[in-house]
């Protein structure tokens, strides 16, 4: 009987190694021993120590990292993929009040232990109801139902992904599936995520669908029944352990292979960050990693305002007449002298550690303004370039003078060159007259010396004649 019963036990114990296994959305705790995340509450400035293996903390509006830890290297995304699911879909103008009906490749085609809200083949949802499901829910069926409905099929979908996402500046992504179950070359990075999230923090409907704390989606057509949603992300919950109450939204991501990932924005004092955590062993680590690293950046960043009380005429370089700095490109421009503008309220943000009165400012005019823009004020710190902001003019209808101006210069330049032609054919002409005139002067007063010579001549003769008459 106990070498029955151990046999059973080693064959049930074979069996669940052959099975297959596949990703879910869950929240999963921590599997193997290790530090948890390390704050220095004591020692401010110093970074705390994470238990992700790769994360970034970036400036929702400048793109700029304050910090990171392997942003750059490549790791299976897993569920924060939805982002640019939804985004994509946003960015389509889909009619929220538009009927799908699901198809067996939405039901079927994700596996069915993942992360899902029951809907069935024929079953017809709203595409708003698909895209909270998404993103609130990560339910991986509403995902490749919305995919299939922006786009036709999976893989054009993931084209557009692809597209997308190189067009906002990611350079190590690949995405293959809608909804981040695992595929081998389905790929991206920590700093990738963070310029996803900026890019779609740009669409207010995104940002409040990331930010909804639950959704319910409504009776359909083969049920009476109602679908109540909450979000998967802790840190918005006023309930849980993980709440972080400057958080505004996020999204949540595990598979076995990619571990615990996670994407969140918060807002405080007018800063707001977002925050990617990815390849972290353990959902409670994944929030105590966020929240430690919004702690240390909201503690050591402030914003430096450099041109609150800068004007052109307190530079070197604009101590002089501004005309003869813009002498170069605007002296042939027809109009008023050029307004010069900058964005005093021009923001860079530093560390509280960087000396403000070693950022060094240098003013650049361009050789030719684009658009309105006449060139730039960049500023730098301990030899590295930190920052910059435009040169504009206030002067009116700039860029269609200058348009203008560059049309009619070819016009111009041909009469000029005509009037050239003209002026020298004149000179010639002039000068040739001139000869003339002194020609015709010339020989008007040979003629008179000869006829006066003739005419003396002829008196001689004549007077001749009459002496020999006289004496003969």
């Amino acid at each position: 009987m106990r070498k029955t019963i151990a046999m059973l036990l080693a064959c049930m114990l074979l069996l669940t190694y052959c099975l297959p296994v596949h990703a879910t959305e869950v929240t999963t705790e921590a599997t193997t021993e290790h530090p948890e995340t390390t704050e220095y509450p004591d020692d401010p400035t110093r970074e705390p120590d994470l238990v992700a293996n790769a994360a970034i903390v970036m400036d929702a509006a400048s793109g700029q990292v304050l910090y990171e830890k392997n942003s750059q290297e490549k790791k299976y995304p897993a569920s924060i993929t939805k982002i640019l699911t939804v985004l994509i879909a946003l960015e389509h103008n889909v009619d929220f009040n538009a009927t799908v009906t699901m198809s067996e490749n939405a039901i079927w085609g994700v596996e069915r232990d993942s992360t899902l809200i029951g809907l069935d083949v024929g079953e017809q949802v709203t595409v708003k109801d698909l895209v909270y499901a998404t993103m609130v829910k990560s339910a991986n069926e509403c995902a490749y139902a919305l995919a299939e409905y922006v786009a036709g099929d999976i893989e054009s979908f993931a084209k557009l992904m692809n597209e997308r996402a190189a067009e906002i500046g990611c350079k190590n992504t690949h995405f293959i599936t809608p909804n981040g179950l695992h595929d081998e070359d389905h790929y991206t990075t920590a700093y990738d995520m963070a310029l996803i999230t900026k890019e779609a923090l740009k669409n207010e409907t995104f940002r409040e669908i990331a930010g909804t704390l639950n959704y319910t989606v409504p009776a359909t057509n083969l049920t009476d029944e109602t679908r109540p949603l909450w979000n998967g992300n802790k840190m918005i919950n006023p309930a849980e352990p993980y709440y972080y109450e400057y958080c505004e939204g996020g999204k949540t991501g595990y598979t076995m292979k990619a571990n615990n990932t996670l994407m969140t924005f918060a807002k405080k004092d007018g800063l707001e960050l977002i925050c990617v955590i990815m390849d972290c062993d353990g959902a409670k680590y994944a929030y105590s990693d966020t929240k430690a690293l919004y702690n240390y950046c909201y503690n050591n960043y402030v914003y430096y305002y450099p041109l609150s009380d800068f004007s052109f005429e307190s530079t070197e370089e604009n101590a002089t007449d501004q005309n003869v700095i813009l002498n170069n490109y605007y002296s042939s421009l027809d109009h008023d002298m050029i307004d010069l503008s900058i964005d005093k309220d021009y923001a860079l943000l530093l560390n509280k550690s960087v000396d403000t009165t070693q950022i060094e400012k240098t003013v650049t005019f361009y050789d030719e303004a684009k658009d309105d823009q006449l060139g730039e004020i960049t500023f730098a710190y301990d030899g590295e370039q930190i920052g910059s902001t435009p040169i504009t003019s206030t002067t009116p209808s700039l860029s269609s003078q200058m348009s203008q101006e560059k049309e009619t210069k070819p016009t111009t330049s041909i009469w000029k060159t005509i009037g050239k032609i003209a002026l020298r054919i004149g000179i010639v002409i002039g000068a040739l007259l001139v000869v003339l005139i002194i020609y015709l002067i010339f020989a008007a007063i040979v003629r008179n010396v000869k006829r006066n010579r003739r005419r003396r001549g002829y008196r001689r003769r004549s007077r001749r004649r009459k002496d020999d008459d006289y004496y003969f």
